[in-house]
């Protein structure tokens, strides 16, 4: 392969990582790479019309999707704090779990994947934060931490990222889900140490590692039984209940609280119920009936976050005078987030369609087995320039199953830790940082309440520089212990 053209497919990438490290705004990033990956294909990769087509009908309605996500989810984050549904949620997580480590535990490792679960496209960060802030943490603390909780993202929104790795890359869906769900073990092991140290220090961490060891347990043994039990899109879910369900087990026989649920609760969680419901119920009628287009949107997580956002007004009582005001809030949140996400997704799908993704996976077969060790770090580059780990999915898995096969590494593993490489890098793509901060900072407002824990809420995390910061270092060293675990697997 010319070492020229080797350049030229990876300037995009290069360029994009070289520009966010001295802090440009990731959009301007953004544009720059995607002129850069216009000029590269027009030079050295031309898009064929087929490919173009291809690329825009899986690009195009993943793109529109995840904007109206975006902005859908921030518009319930602010109901959702505005009514004070999210204080009385804390209140009673903060009840029911009275030591800090363990409530950090529950809204971290149960809470934030499930609802990432069900739904994907960071809707844990929007749920968790205003959870975390409530019990104490501050604005950007509060961001990375529900960022290091996206730890099952290979099975957020019912595993369709997965699904696209399985297809692409000619392997079984199931099993991938069960080799992935085994190589979230580091994910578990690095996120869940720095978890608990950022939110309530190191010597309460310490107090909690045997609860920590508990719940990490039956969360990954759980995955992996769902994942052959029930199937990668349901594995999530079943796993992230466990370590709900564990961790409050875990808070009634240590604490001896008792539970209760008040009127009030039961109305605070009533938009939740109704999101998760109308997903489960719409995904399950797509499944079973022939719907057809009408069933792909009646299915879709961005329909039911907007019907929830806007259903939320009345479940939760918020007075008439301040619809117009969230709704402006949400709209000069969101839509700046889902630009940039829009961008890198853009760039994602020029790569794709240019074959240039390819092309880089295919040059760094030439290395042989040592590219093993490298294609976890390939895979967390795609997910952190495309936000997602679908995009990912669609750009490497293909030329990593045949790079596999020529070295005659066995593609399902070699792919499965590609998948969790992809998805770990999620917590620090620019896409989810600039989510996590617009909804910790929509979340302010719970900043008045009275902590119900003794977090302090420590000024050494304190902008959205220091936050990717942490989250890069974590991805980035999951990425490398999947590394050594592709070449010795």
């Amino acid at each position: 392969m010319s070492p020229l053209l080797v350049a030229a497919a990876g300037a995009p990438l290069v360029l994009v990582c070289g520009l966010m490290a001295f802090r440009m705004r990731p959009y301007l990033a953004a544009l720059a790479s995607i002129a850069a990956a216009i000029a590269v294909s027009a030079l050295w990769f031309p898009i064929s019309a087929q490919a173009a087509a291809h690329t825009s009908s899986t690009i195009g309605p993943l793109l529109v999707e995840v904007v109206l996500i975006i902005v859908g989810g921030v518009l319930l984050a602010e109901v959702l704090t505005a009514s004070g549904a999210q204080a009385t949620i804390a209140r009673w997580l903060t009840d029911v779990c009275r030591g800090p480590g363990r409530v950090v535990l529950l809204i971290t490792l149960g809470v934030t994947p499930f609802a990432e679960s069900v739904t994907g496209f960071g809707l844990g960060v929007i749920v968790s934060i205003p959870l975390l802030r409530h019990i104490g943490l501050s604005t950007a603390r509060s961001a990375v931490v529900a960022l290091l909780g996206l730890v099952l993202v290979p099975w957020g929104s019912l595993a369709p990222g997965t699904l696209i790795a399985a297809q692409l890359g000619g392997v079984d869906f199931q099993m991938l889900g069960v080799w992935s769900a085994v190589f979230t073990l580091p994910v578990l092991l690095v996120a869940t140490p720095t978890i608990l140290i950022l939110a309530v220090g190191v010597q309460q961490a310490r107090r909690s590692a045997l609860d920590a060891v508990v719940v990490v347990s039956a969360l990954w043994i759980s995955l992996i039984a769902a994942n052959f039990l029930l199937g990668p899109p349901l594995a999530g879910v079943a796993a992230s209940i466990t370590a709900i369900v564990v961790t409050l087990a875990i808070a009634r026989l240590v604490e001896r609280n008792r539970w209760t649920a008040p009127r009030r609760l039961r109305r605070a969680l009533l938009p939740y119920g109704i999101l998760i419901a109308g997903l489960l119920a719409s995904s399950l009628a797509e499944q079973l009936l022939p719907l057809g287009l009408f069933g792909r949107v009646l299915a879709s997580p961005a329909l039911w976050l907007i019907v929830t956002g806007l259903l939320a007004f009345a479940l939760l009582k918020v007075e008439r005078s301040r619809v117009a005001g969230l709704l402006r809030s949400s709209r000069n949140r969101g839509i700046p987030v889902a630009f940039t996400t829009a961008l890198f997704l853009l760039l994602g799908g020029l790569m794709t369609a240019s074959g240039t993704s390819a092309y880089l996976a295919q040059a760094a077969s030439t290395m042989g087995h040592a590219y093993l060790f490298l294609i976890p770090l390939v895979g967390a580059l795609g997910g952190y320039v495309t936000g997602s780990n679908s995009g990912a999915s669609a750009m490497f898995s293909a030329s990593t199953t045949q790079a596999a096969l020529v070295i005659g590494a066995d593609p399902l593993t070699v792919l499965a830790t590609q998948n969790v490489g992809a998805s770990a890098a999620l917590m620090a793509s620019p896409p989810r940082v600039a989510l996590a901060m617009s909804v910790a900072a929509a979340s302010d407002d719970a900043s008045s309440a009275t902590p119900a824990t003794d977090i302090q809420a420590d000024a050494s995390v304190g902008s959205a520089g220091a936050v990717t910061k942490v989250v890069v270092l974590a991805s980035a060293a999951i990425a490398v212990i999947l590394g050594v675990c592709a070449i010795f697997l």
